[in-house]
Order: structure tokens, then sequence, then C-alpha cells
């Protein structure tokens, strides 16, 4: 009797052990379920928010592109007429010395986003090609960008103070010199043009790089928002 009653209450503790190890096992499955759902929401939020700024990006380089465009044959046409030293036929010259002394950056708005992803607790993006490349982006085109830039500024800064003393009012539109003919005899000036040109075509250079690797990024992301939303 009493060896029935005790086989009884072991049974029944051992139940009530193996409840309370079922109820934590599908607790713990719950909480794994919930952060992983967490998860996935926070990685389609993040790759939305990066689809709109790296578009953001993409704009940006290409009307810098467009700017470069403009801007390359003014500069090499005010070159070729100081070679042939006929610069006072030039057409549109404000327009033309404006350009020399115009400046251009790169806005990035994606930084702030590339940033989180690399120091994110979560893995915000799964697909490894796209994180690698969004990194390989910004730790080599975009740091090869910013090194042409400031030779780009030095250069800028020198035209500046040139522009200052030797036109009126230069507004990066439009610049008119005081004394053209002192300008068609400075060496100075044009040498400055010269850099200004080489520089302007090596960032030509450097932004269809990085408008090329945009276009490979963004069509991954939208990729990955696809699979995202799949998940």
């Amino acid at each position: 009797m009493v060896k029935d009653r005790f086989g009884h209450y072991l049974l029944y503790a051992a139940g009530e052990i193996v409840l309370i190890i079922l109820g934590i096992l599908i607790a713990v499955e719950i909480d794994s379920f919930r952060e992983k759902s967490k998860e996935q929401e926070l990685r389609c939020t993040y790759l939305n928010e990066l689809a709109y700024v790296f578009n953001l990006d993409i704009n940006d380089v290409n009307e810098n592109i467009a700017a470069f465009d403009d801007w390359i044959p003014k500069m090499q046409s005010l070159l070729d007429a100081d070679f042939h030293k006929n610069l006072k036929t030039l057409d549109s010259l404000p327009d033309k010395f404006g350009t020399v002394g115009n400046y251009i950056h790169f806005g990035q708005r994606s930084i702030s986003k590339i940033e989180e992803l690399k120091y994110s607790d979560i893995d915000l993006i799964k697909n490894r090609s796209l994180h690698n490349k969004i990194l390989i982006y910004q730790d080599d085109q975009i740091s090869r960008l910013r090194h042409l830039e400031i030779d780009y500024s030095i250069i800028g800064n020198n035209l500046r103070d040139y522009y200052a003393h030797n036109f009126y009012d230069f507004n990066y539109t439009d610049a008119v010199p005081i004394d053209i003919s002192k300008i068609e005899k400075d060496n100075y000036y044009f040498s400055l043009v010269r850099q200004r040109l080489r520089r302007t075509k090596s960032l030509k250079s450097q932004y269809l790089k990085m408008a090329k690797t945009q276009k490979e990024i963004e069509k991954l992301i939208e990729e990955e928002i696809i699979n995202c939303k799949k998940d």
C-alpha cells in the first residue's frame, strides 16, 4: 500500500518535472522566435533605409559626373585658347572662367547606415557578398575619393585667392577679369587651370568607378529586400 502510494507520488513528481521542463523549453523557443522575428524586422527596416540613402548617393554621383562632363571641355578650351593666344575670342568667357574656380563635393548620405552595418550587434545583411561589397566600397572607393578631394580643394584654395585679386565678384558661375590682358600673359593662372583640369579628370574617373559599384550594390540591396520580406 505504501509502495503503491510512493510509486504514485514518484510518477506524479516526474510528470510535474517533465511539464516544468517542457514549459521552460516552450518559453525559450517562444523567446527565441520573438528575438528572431525582431531581428528580421530590424533587417528589413535597415535594408529599406539603406536603399533610400543609397539612391540619394547614386543621384549625387550622377549629377557630379554630369557637371564634370560640362566643365572639362570649358577648361580645355581655355587652355587651347591660351596656347593659340586668342583668349579674347572665346564665347561665354566669364562662364568658362567661373567653371575653373567651381567646386564639387560628394555629400554621402549612406555613411551613417554603413557605419551601422559595421558596428551593429546583429548581422543586418545576411548576404555576405553584399555585406562585403558595401564595406569595400566605403573603405576603398570612398576613401580614394576623399584623398582626391583634398588635392582638388588645395588647388581650389589657390584659385579662390587668385580670383579674389584678379576678378570682379567671383561667384562660381561667372567670373569677369579685372584686366584680361594680364590674365592672357599670366602663366601662373594657366598652370592652375591645367592642375584643376587634371584633378577634375581624376575625380571623374573615380566617380565613374563608384557609379558602377553603386549600381551593383543597389541591385543586390533590392534582391535582399525581396528575400527579407519572404523570410
